[in-house]
């Protein structure tokens, strides 16, 4: 039985997640990133797309690569030096001997030099390179020289002691001339710089030793005159007992500032503090109660005491003379307690003057301490920074003595070897310039396999550029992350049902063994398992935009129910653009909105099929005013008596985004169902229908994914398979609608709108 406190529990009843039956998704809390069956699927689906664009970039790159052979090409001529290691067990030079790294240096010196300008102009004076067209393009020899310059290649070959030079021009000729000429121009250079080379060489050698020899006199000098003024032979002598000392006086400077610390610590805490809170010792309790006036009021008190005794002997308590003894004993008291506080709060300030004048005495000798402390540590650190500085230049000059005399023995060296033979030149053509038979530009490997590595990533790169700029709704993974919804269950598309099914609203009457039919029970299962029955009476199917097919999803999601043998009635909300009544051609055509401005019977006007357990009511005529109709007591009263009489009944509504009626709708019902169009219904609409219709509190079952297309990488492409071969003794027929061979790709098409009764 339906009531006011029933529907507002099941309006708070908060459904368990989908499950089981159909395996769909369930709702995501948030778009999120791509993950790897994400990007499987999209190479599924967009297969073709990716194969098409790879082979159009491909072909245009072997198209470039040809054209650039046959018009552009560039033909690279080459030649090696040599430079060989040298001759002898030394090398005359200040470096000393001669190492791999020198040797590299080398090489690279002499490939820098192989591109300098001043040898390029010379190579460019030649009359056979004049007569060149690289020379006749630029018909200036500076500017030729420059292009000469960025053109040439001449580089150290790793692990060897050559060089390799190499031109590209667009005559193999040319190349080879230009080439061989700058190999013969620069190796005739050397052997003339080199025969001047030794001599120079041993005017640096002498040079060096004779000032090596002048630095270490200097430094010898330095040394004697800094060691005489700063002492560093007493110091070093009085060393240990400075240490010791300045050892004693950080001790001392430890304890003076840890009782300095502990008296500070005593003075703070008894400043600002109440002195009655302070207890007292023994010693300052002594001194107190030893004061003679304070012992004068003691005696008093206890005088008095005593009289007061004696007297309650004799009269009672309310006496004239009780009362004046102990007037006078409060009197006496008071005094007492006068006087005590008076000498404690002297025994404190005596206290506290004794500690302020300890932290004084203690600060002094602190002070003191300090200075001395500073004063020795600085002498210490003068001593240090003058020995340290007595090294190092004890170091330096043994250092620059060695140096001389091995200077001396290498001139000596030279001198010999002077009188036994000149230096040969190291530098000769290892193998001189060749004229190329196959072009250097385009380097065929390069061209194309890097223009398939770029094809490739373009191709993969568009398709998943086209899946993130996609707006339309295609799979039920988009339902659940962009709408953020349950998926209850994807209808596929009649163009590719195997059975014979003319319009989609007859599916589930006409071919119930078809795949569109058990999609709709799958449905109806998906939502037994979202909530208790009671929790599901009433059902809105609604959509975010016209011609998505919730027509076609309430008529086939009810005749499912009338056939799993549940009293179902079928109500049209659509005012606008109704659509049941010409489905069930026999229905009356008065409809909800007659019962809304005037029926006494809230179901008067409720028609019966020609289908067991379902019921019809139409929309009936267009009201002037149909979202405050839909919002009334009536229809209240309307859902109620047919909650009351029906286990089921479904809302065919209008479109949440275009009407206010839906939204009305949806405060009314037990549960929401959005249906979304694939391929034609967008993500943002999709996730603003439900926003809105969350945003009122209402509740909302998930969503149907209509008009979903078998294709590669998606749904119901190997469900028709499997489905159709398990309920027929016969196997798939090749030619079925819908089913691509494998590897092939297949694009979603729009269903057709559902107010043309299509899906």
């Amino acid at each position: 039985m339906d009531t006011p406190a029933n529907r507002d529990a099941l309006a708070h009843y908060e459904p368990p997640p989908l499950a089981g039956p159909s395996g769909y998704v369930a709702a995501a809390s948030a778009p999120q990133g791509l993950n790897f069956n994400d990007v499987i699927r999209v190479i599924k689906q967009r297969k073709m797309m990716i194969i098409t664009t790879f082979v159009l970039l491909y072909l245009l790159v072997g198209g470039i690569t040809m054209l650039v052979r046959v018009k552009f090409p560039l033909w690279s001529s080459e030649a090696i030096l040599e430079l060989e290691p040298p001759r002898v067990p030394f090398d005359i030079s200040e470096g000393g001997w001669e190492q791999p790294k020198a040797q590299e240096s080398q090489l690279r010196t002499e490939a820098l030099k192989l591109r300098q300008i001043g040898l390029l102009l010379d190579v460019l004076k030649d009359d056979q390179v004049k007569a060149t067209s690289y020379y006749g393009y630029y018909k200036d020899a500076l500017r030729c020289a420059d292009e000469l310059q960025d053109d040439l290649v001449a580089a150290p070959i790793p692990e060897s002691s050559l060089i390799r030079v190499a031109l590209a021009t667009s005559d193999p000729k040319e190349s080879e001339l230009i080439v061989q000429k700058i190999v013969t121009t620069y190796t005739t250079r050397y052997k003339t710089e080199s025969q001047d080379d030794l001599y120079k060489q041993m005017q640096n050698l002498q040079e060096a030793a004779t000032k090596l020899e002048t630095d270490w006199k200097t430094q010898q000098d330095e040394l004697r005159r800094f060691r005489e003024q700063t002492d560093i032979h007493a110091a070093e002598l009085d060393q240990f007992s400075e240490q010791r000392y300045v050892a004693d006086l950080l001790t001392r400077k430890s304890t003076l500032e840890a009782t300095s610390s502990a008296l500070e610590t005593q003075i703070n805490g008894l400043r600002g503090v109440d002195p009655g809170s302070i207890p007292l010792t023994a010693e300052q309790k002594l001194i107190v109660e030893s004061d003679p006036v304070l012992r004068l009021y003691r005696n008093q008190v206890e005088a008095l005491d005593i009289e007061i005794r004696t007297s309650l002997k004799v009269v009672g308590d309310n006496h004239r003379d009780v009362k004046l003894l102990r007037e006078r004993r409060d009197a006496a008291y008071e005094k007492e307690t006068s006087r005590r506080e008076e000498l404690i709060s002297q025994v404190r300030e005596r206290e506290l003057n004794t500690l302020r004048q300890d932290f004084a005495q203690t600060q002094n000798v602190l002070a003191k301490v300090l200075d001395q402390l500073e004063e020795a540590e600085a002498k210490q650190r003068d001593f240090n920074r003058n020995l340290q500085q007595a090294r190092q230049l004890e170091e330096s000059s043994d250092l620059t003595r060695k140096q001389w005399e091995r200077m001396l023995d290498r001139v000596q060296e030279a001198q010999g070897m002077l009188k036994e033979r000149q230096r040969e030149a190291r530098l000769k053509v290892y193998q001189a310039a060749t004229r190329p038979n196959q072009p250097s530009r385009p380097n065929l490997p390069l061209f194309l396999g890097g223009g398939f590595v770029i094809a490739l990533g373009l191709s993969f790169g568009l398709a998943f550029l086209r899946e993130f700029t996609d707006k339309a709704i295609r799979t039920p993974i988009d339902v659940a992350r962009y709408g953020r919804l349950s998926v209850l269950g994807a209808i596929p598309l009649l163009d590719d049902e195997e059975e014979d099914i003319e319009e989609v609203e007859d599916a589930v009457r006409k071919a119930p063994q078809s795949l569109v039919a058990e999609s709709f029970r799958k449905v109806r299962t998906n939502l037994r398992f979202a909530g208790p029955p009671d929790a599901q009476r009433a059902l809105l199917v609604t959509s975010p935009s016209p011609e998505e097919g919730k027509t076609a999803v309430a008529v086939n999601l009810a005749i499912t129910y009338a056939f799993s043998n549940e009293r179902v009635l079928l109500i049209d909300c659509n005012f606008r653009r109704p659509a049941v009544r010409a489905l069930f051609p026999n229905t009356r055509p008065e409809g909800l909105s007659n019962t809304l401005v005037g029926s006494d019977d809230p179901l008067q006007y409720v028609t019966k099929t020609d289908l067991p357990n379902l019921d019809v009511l139409t929309a009936g005529p267009m009201p002037p005013t149909p979202a405050e109709l839909l919002g009334s007591k009536r229809m209240i009263e309307i859902l109620n008596a047919a909650r009351s009489r029906y286990d089921t009944v479904v809302l065919d509504g209008p479109p949440v985004l275009l009407m206010s009626d839906a939204n009305v709708l949806a405060t009314l019902v037990d549960g929401v169902i959005i249906v979304a169009r694939a391929d034609s219904g967008t993500k943002g609409a999709l996730g603003r229908a439900r926003d809105q219709i969350e945003a009122l509190n209402a509740r909302v079952l998930g969503s149907i994914l209509n008009g979903v297309r078998a294709r590669a990488g998606g749904y119901f492409r190997q469900q028709y398979r499997d489905f159709y071969e398990y309920t027929s003794d016969e196997t798939i027929p090749s030619d079925l609608p819908g089913l691509l061979a494998d590897g092939e790709d297949a694009d979603q098409a729009p269903g057709k709108d559902d107010d043309d009764n299509k899906a």
